[in-house]
């Protein structure tokens, strides 16, 4: 307790023990009021003025306080009121302070919701009301403490700012505004950002600089309205602005928002890019917090890997034009690379790997996360779709140079991401080539799963894939639409509503995939069914068209994995006689190897001859039956050839 204080409560415990003989004394109630009202230093001073106290109501406040902490003047105050011990009433207070025609004006503060109503229990709009101080407030008065459950911990440590150009904007915006405000009108200030963006360093930078307290808050929806009042008085208390983090900005929670908004004056409302809903109820402003330009994203990537070892495969340029990440996200996966590589090394794995430990990769249900298990050795394709393969990965990994190094980006307003059509007949080894590349990448892809995007109600189709591209920013994955005709069909002349609202949902995506700036891969059967539009902003339009002979003979043979037992193989038989997809060539040699594998058992089994379970031509021959068979072709003796022999009777139909 200041000495202030101590100093008016002592002056007021002595006129207490006089009243009861002598009665109102002007000269001392005015000498009293007098201190409470100018001496520097005085807590409940500063505590009338946050609540807008009048003379009237800091009397009953500092006399609720005296009789908290003195059982004398507990007992004489009791002797003088109909309150119990340890309460008060306004009456009291009336007669110790003020005469009978001072008090009138002053009667409409006992309303309700008047400042009383924070700082005191038992309020009611009666001049005998029972009234007690409210036990935080006795505790922050007496001792200056001030602690609430949902105070969340302040960072104390220095705050260090990179110089970002997205944040130091952000943080000029908060100082001007806060600043210019009238504070007297409930507002809610909206930092917008990615997670790691720097919202709260921001806005803990903003308030540093006007000198005004830092006060992140956690709130939840089952928070009464009892609860809120008291949480409202305590940030009241710590004059400082609250600053609460939440996307779930509807219902109660945006109505818990826009009630300490009401309380406060302002609240910092952290938020993500596009939350549900912004409270109503209050003025809202949003400032929005942009993630780092690519130079930027390098220079962090270089000061957070100061302090660790790094091979010299890795090229922090490369990996900043591959991942577009916030601050917090890269300091995030520097910590996570390092504990991966444990002592050794950071390798270009390592760091990739850490990068996307440190992303949420829910990509809710629309999405399907491929595993990656081939690489170039595996894929057959012309020497042209290969090289525009390779040259794809070369654009993703030289975006940081070309785009920012090189100034290109600065003639880009959109149209950043690496977009591409893959194109050809089914089975032509699309999905590899996109398994291919996110590989060659170190990235993560995302096959999207139509049926949970496409939706016949107007409007459902552009919020999923609205969603999925938001999601795919934040993960930093490769997008992959299979069959993508579906979606980005050719726009119709309009006849009806339904060409209308197709026309919107094609316009609709050729505008995200333009602000996307990631990688995006279309895979279609009918590229001829694009939209031209589609196709003229796509940076690669790759082929994949049906193996000749050549192609074939290379995916026969690789198909059969090194460590499978092969007996005598007729290859250019196989390649010759059969025209067949990369994908009918991939599922002959696996059931082919079944069927090895099922008879060796089955001959041993038996105490039958077994042939050691290789695969030979008739297992082929018997797996190439089953392939026609699925697409609903007959098997001919013709198509057999001289291996007709090798198929089984029930094959043959004998």
């Amino acid at each position: 307790m200041t000495e202030e204080l101590k100093n008016a409560l002592s002056l007021l415990n002595s006129y207490l023990s006089d009243f009861t003989e002598k009665g109102y004394d002007a000269d001392r109630a005015g000498g009293i009021l007098s201190v409470l009202r100018t001496e520097s230093g005085n807590t409940l001073l500063r505590v009338s003025s946050l609540f807008g106290c009048n003379d009237f109501e800091t009397t009953v406040l500092v006399l609720c306080l005296l009789v908290s902490i003195s059982g004398q003047a507990a007992k004489t105050a009791s002797s003088l009121c109909p309150a119990p011990r340890g309460a008060v009433t306004p009456s009291l207070a009336g007669a110790l302070f003020f005469s009978t025609e001072d008090i009138i004006p002053f009667l409409d503060s006992l309303q309700e919701y008047s400042p009383l109503d924070s700082l005191l229990d038992g309020v009611r709009p009666v001049y005998n009301a029972q009234l007690t101080i409210k036990g935080f407030v006795s505790d922050y008065l007496v001792n200056g403490s001030l602690f609430d459950e949902a105070f969340l911990p302040l960072e104390q440590s220095e705050i260090k700012l990179v110089p970002l150009s997205s944040q130091e904007q952000a943080i000029n915006d908060i100082v001007s505004f806060i600043s210019s405000a009238d504070r007297g009108e409930p507002f809610i200030l909206r930092l917008a950002g990615d997670e790691g963006s720097g919202r709260h360093t921001c806005a803990r930078a903003a308030l540093n600089i006007l000198g005004i307290a830092y006060m992140p808050v956690k709130i939840n929806a089952s928070m009464s309205d009892g609860r809120i009042k008291e949480l409202c008085t305590k940030l009241i208390l710590s004059g400082g602005i609250p600053v609460i983090s939440t996307d779930d900005t509807i219902g109660r929670t945006a109505n818990i928002v826009t009630r300490i908004a009401e309380e406060t004056g302002l609240v910092i409302l952290i938020t993500g890019r596009s939350p549900s809903e912004i409270p109503k109820g209050s003025d809202t402003l949003t400032i929005r917090i942009g993630l780092p330009t690519l130079s930027e994203q390098l220079l962090l990537w270089r000061n957070y890997c100061g302090s660790v070892e790094l091979s010299d495969e890795v090229d922090l340029s490369e990996i900043s034009g591959e991942f577009e990440m916030s601050p917090g996200n890269i300091k995030r996966a520097v910590t996570f690379s390092s504990a991966l590589a444990k002592d050794k090394k950071l390798t270009p794995a390592d760091i990739k790997s850490g990068c996307y430990s440190s992303f949420d990769p829910d990509m809710g249900g629309k999405a399907v996360k491929l595993e990656c298990r081939f690489s170039w050795k595996d894929i057959v394709l012309p020497e042209q779709s290969r090289r525009l393969l390779t040259d794809a990965c070369s654009q993703v990994r030289m975006k940081h140079k070309v785009l920012d190094g090189w100034g290109f980006g600065e003639k880009l307003p959109y149209g950043k991401g690496v977009s591409m059509i893959f194109t050809g007949p089914p089975g032509t080894g699309k999905t590899m080539g996109a398994q291919v590349m996110a590989a060659e990448l170190g990235m993560d892809i995302y096959k999207i799963s139509l049926a949970n995007v496409v939706s016949k109600y107007i409007g459902e189709t552009e919020k999923n894939l609205n969603e999925i591209f938001d999601k795919a920013k934040l993960c930093q994955g490769i997008l992959f639409f299979d069959e993508a005709d579906v979606l980005f069909s050719k726009r119709t002349e309009v006849k009806d509503s339904n060409d209308k609202y197709s026309n919107m949902e094609s316009a609709f995506l050729l505008q995200k995939t333009e602000e996307f700036s990631g990688v995006v891969i279309l895979a279609t059967n009918l590229v001829q069914n694009f939209d031209e539009a589609f196709k003229r902003r796509m940076r690669f339009i790759i082929d994949f068209p049906f193996p000749d002979a050549s192609l074939r003979r290379e995916i026969w043979k690789k198909a059969f994995p090194a460590k499978a037992p092969l007996d005598d193989i007729d290859f250019d038989f196989l390649v010759e006689r059969f025209e067949l997809s990369g994908s009918n060539i991939k599922n002959i040699a696996l059931h082919s190897a079944f069927l090895a594998a099922g008879e060796s058992a089955s001959g041993k089994a038996s105490g039958g001859i077994s042939n050691g379970g290789k695969i030979g031509m008739k297992h082929i021959m018997e797996a190439l039956r089953n392939e026609y068979a699925k697409s609903g072709k007959a098997f001919t003796r013709a198509e057999a050839g001289e291996y007709y022999h090798e198929l089984s009777a029930g094959s043959r139909g004998e």
